[in-house]
C-alpha cells in the first residue's frame, strides 16, 4: 500500500507515459500538419507501433492553460517503452518529425511523467 493513498500499486502493471506542452502560438497551424504526418506515418508503420498499447493526443480546450497539449502513450512496461522509443529513433521520417516538433513547443511548458496502473 502507497502510505498517502488506499491503493496498492502494482508495479507489472502497464505504463503510461504522460507528455504535456504549449505550442508557440506561430506554430500552431504547422504544428497541426506535422501531427498529422505523424498520423499518416504511424499509420504506415504499425509493425514499429507494436508495443504501444495505446496512444492518445488532447488539445485542452477550456480551463487551466488553454491550447496546451497533452500526449499519453501507454505501454506494457517501461521496458516495452525504451524499447520503442530507441527503435523509433532509427527512423528517419521520425526524426525529422521528432526535430521539427521540438522547434515549435514552448519548451519552458514541456512536463514528462511515467503512471502507473492500479486499477
Amino acid at each position: 500500500m502507497n502510505e498517502y493513498h488506499d491503493v496498492e500499486v502494482n508495479r507489472n502493471m502497464n505504463k503510461v507515459y504522460v507528455s504535456t506542452y504549449v505550442v508557440k502560438y506561430e506554430k500552431s497551424t504547422e504544428f497541426q500538419a506535422l501531427m498529422k504526418k505523424f498520423l499518416e506515418f504511424k499509420k504506415a508503420n504499425p509493425k514499429i507501433f507494436e508495443g504501444v498499447k495505446s496512444f492518445r493526443l488532447f488539445q485542452q480546450e477550456y480551463g487551466g492553460v488553454t491550447g496546451s497539449y497533452v500526449e499519453m502513450w501507454e505501454f506494457k512496461s517501461e521496458e516495452e517503452q525504451e524499447k520503442f522509443i530507441t527503435g523509433l529513433m532509427k527512423h528517419k521520417e521520425m526524426k525529422e518529425i521528432d526535430t521539427e516538433a521540438n522547434k515549435m513547443i514552448d519548451h519552458t511548458t514541456l512536463t514528462s511523467s511515467i503512471w502507473n496502473t492500479v486499477a
